[in-house]
């Protein structure tokens, strides 16, 4: 069985305002991962995501690949096997 793990990521760059937040949500439902995305005051969108670490891997991967209309300058990514947030599903916060 598959360790399950959460994901703290912060996206900075051309992330708000370009349909950023909607294609990590479309990314994430189709791996089936759990967790939210938002903007923060910043400028940055982040993003909470609970799976697997490939699956995580993979989720990260498609939105450097295909960042929408956005573009990505940097990632803060921190991992964590602790204190694991419960989500029902994966969704945009505003």
């Amino acid at each position: 069985m598959k360790e399950i793990i959460q994901l703290h990521a912060v996206f900075k760059g051309n992330v708000q305002g370009v349909f950023f937040r909607q294609h990590i949500k479309e990314y994430a439902e189709k791996l089936n991962v759990k967790g939210y995305v938002k903007n923060l005051k910043n400028g940055s969108v982040e993003m909470i995501a609970i799976s697997d670490k490939q699956t995580l891997q993979t989720l990260l991967d498609q939105i450097i690949k295909k960042p929408g209309q956005g573009s990505i300058s940097n990632i803060e990514k921190n991992y964590s096997k602790q204190n694991l947030k419960k989500f029902e599903n994966f969704e945009i916060l505003y």
